[in-house]
């Protein structure tokens, strides 16, 4: 890992310089970035492109004020990324086709915001939905293309930087903890809450997971210790329960699926059985392993004020039940009511990413994505035995964030590098069915 940092110095330099520019140049950023991004096109340094992207990403979703410009830079940058994609297309043929699937939502997508023309959110609805649209088709062809051209050896160096961005967020919990922690001490990294670094965690751990097991030699023994270690002690240390459910839920179910599907769904269907029991328990079963403090066992039973969003979201659903209003209409409505939601104990926005769905799109369009969605999944299943665990693992996280509605987060940009990855013809296995997953996945052994 310290050499990847020391062969890409120079990529490093430049963010580096993105983020003093930012913090301290005022609108100076909104010329740099463009210039940068056209210099980086021109040399052909793709890959560093793509890096560029989720970093932008990353310190975007940040809360620190100084750090805010990245929120509209990253306007800026995936605009240039589309246009480079379509205008540039000969450099990315064959195209990848990930956006054909979700057609159906894209265009009801585009008819809900049409239709909330004269709506005070219409604009910024307008361009995520856009946006939205753009990120399928820019992400999915940039991973492609950097696989065509540098083959596992890419994944390797991904995994590398999103591994970095959880060194830093470490760093910061011990050297600069007014930033890296929240006030009542939770762990958030470089993220804006604890939950958005869990969920991060969940992703690049998904991610790392497959790569290890496409390749098995592409990670050295003490590379896969500093991984794991690092994705885990993070986990720890934010507290998010939901985070540390959902990697246990994608570890169990890929290893009955490894070795038998049906298998792996006969265990699907038995947890859908008992996990009422273990909830009715839930409590009482913390308390007894004496886990109560770090699982926060007060907020458990009232949901850390996610039922209180999805009671109040739930409501304004019935107003427009079968066709929503478009992309960023919970967004503006959750912030009208900000205030009183803030007396029942709740900040921020709707906390699920289905109900999220539901109250934009309106169920026609939550349909729409799921189907489009499960058949993803089904497509994936074909290539990988990982399909169905994964998409367990992203369903159980997306419904108490609402991450998979970004548009421009790195959330949503680490969902749809995993969906590529699974989905792509050609994107091969190394190695098939000489390794089962169970023996090179969490243990630190070549």
């Amino acid at each position: 890992m310290i050499e990847y940092y020391r062969n890409y110095r120079q990529m490093f330099l430049v963010f580096t310089i993105w983020l003093v520019v930012g913090m301290f140049g005022g609108p100076l950023i909104y010329v740099l970035l463009p210039l940068t991004i056209l210099l980086l096109a021109k040399k052909g340094f793709y890959e560093e492109l793509f890096i560029g992207y989720i970093f932008i990403l990353v310190i975007s979703d940040s809360s620190v004020e100084s750090l805010y410009f990245a929120k509209s830079a990253k306007n800026i940058y995936i605009s240039a990324l589309a246009i480079l994609v379509l205008f540039d297309s000969k450099n990315f043929q064959p195209f990848n086709n990930l956006y054909k699937i979700f057609i159906p939502f894209f265009v009801i997508a585009v008819l809900t915001i049409l239709m909330s023309v004269n709506e005070p959110f219409f604009l910024t609805g307008f361009q995520k939905t856009v946006s939205y649209i753009l990120s399928f088709l820019v992400v999915p062809n940039f991973v492609v293309k950097l696989y065509r051209e540098e083959g596992e050896q890419f994944f390797k160096r991904f995994v590398f930087f999103t591994i970095i961005i959880l060194f830093i967020g470490l760093l910061l919990k011990f050297g600069a903890p007014e930033i890296g922690t929240l006030n009542e001490g939770r762990f958030r990294g470089v993220f804006g809450g604890p939950n958005g670094l869990g969920v991060y965690c969940v992703l690049v751990f998904i991610i790392y997971f497959v790569f290890n097991n496409f390749y098995p030699n592409l990670f050295s023994k003490s590379e896969k210790q500093i991984l794991l270690i690092t994705i885990l002690i993070s986990i720890y240390l934010c507290g998010s329960r939901n985070a540390l459910i959902a990697i246990l839920i994608f570890y169990l179910f890929q290893r009955f699926f490894s070795f038998s599907p049906f298998l792996g769904f006969i265990f699907f269907l038995a947890t859908l059985f008992t996990v009422e029991i273990v909830s009715a328990y839930a409590t009482s079963i913390i308390l007894t392993m004496g886990l109560g403090d770090y699982f926060r066992i007060h907020t458990l039973e009232e949901g850390s004020g996610r039922y209180i969003a999805w009671g109040f979201a739930w409501e304004q659903i019935q107003k427009s039940f079968f066709i929503g209003k478009g992309f960023s209409y919970n967004e503006f409505y959750m912030r009208q009511h900000y205030g009183m939601l803030l007396k029942l104990n709740h900040q921020g926005g709707i906390h699920n990413s289905f109900l999220t769905f539901w109250m934009d799109q309106g169920l026609i369009g939550l349909l729409a994505y799921l189907w489009s969605f499960i058949l993803l999944f089904i497509k994936a299943s074909k290539k990988t035995k990982f399909a169905f665990p994964i998409m367990f693992a992203i369903s159980f996280s997306a419904f108490f964030e609402s991450w998979l509605v970004g548009s421009l987060s790195a959330f949503a940009f680490l969902g749809m590098f995993i969906f590529t990855i699974i989905t792509s013809d050609e994107i091969k296995e190394s190695v098939k069915e000489e390794v089962t997953s169970g023996e090179v996945s969490l243990k630190f052994h070549e």
